[in-house]
């Protein structure tokens, strides 16, 4: 990413009061997720379901472009008395932290390369939650761009290394993504 991508989601996560729940929809899966082990949160931004791993018992590490959604993500994790680790990293350059993960969550973010990277960094029997934003959206909203948007059924395709759990794109209120849990064979 771009220097100016980091310096808007710092300029974003400034300003940020605290911490949004996690995805009610996960809930649904409680008996699938680990409760120990490790846990990696991409794209954490703020720290929202690297906190709700930590919470379960899991060890995290939260990576994102930018710094100041990580303090804010540490901080929210000290407050609730749970430790993460924190990594900045550009997603764009592949690099992800180098561990047997138990489980991957990726929520907001589409980058397809990054997939193979993350399969490859879930142990045997992990479990990868990912929520995308696709290109329906567009029909509601100018942002995030058709570059940050995937294709309807690709996060499907693209996961179709792994056991399918649970697949389901729709409209989840005023936008348009697509959700996904599935386990590593």
């Amino acid at each position: 990413m771009a220097d100016s991508d980091r310096i808007k989601w710092d300029e974003r996560y400034s300003g940020e009061p605290g911490l949004i729940a996690h995805p009610t929809w996960i809930g649904e899966f409680d008996d699938e997720i680990p409760r120990s082990g490790f846990g990696l949160d991409i794209a954490t931004g703020s720290g929202r379901l690297a906190i709700w791993l930590a919470g379960r018992g899991l060890s995290v590490t939260a990576v994102d472009i930018s710094p100041v959604g990580l303090q804010l993500a540490r901080r929210l994790a000290d407050h609730r008395g749970l430790h993460i680790e924190t990594v900045v990293s550009d997603l764009e350059l592949g690099h992800l932290p180098e561990n047997d993960f138990q489980v991957i969550t990726c929520f907001r973010y589409w980058q397809t390369d990054l997939f193979p990277v993350m399969f490859e960094r879930l142990s045997p029997g992990g479990i990868l939650i990912a929520e995308v934003a696709t290109k329906p959206n567009l029909e509601k909203h100018d942002h995030p761009s058709a570059r940050y948007l995937a294709e309807p059924e690709s996060l499907r395709a693209i996961c179709s290394p792994l056991d399918l759990i649970y697949y389901q794109e729709a409209w989840f209120g005023d936008e348009a993504s697509a959700r996904i849990v599935a386990r590593k064979r």
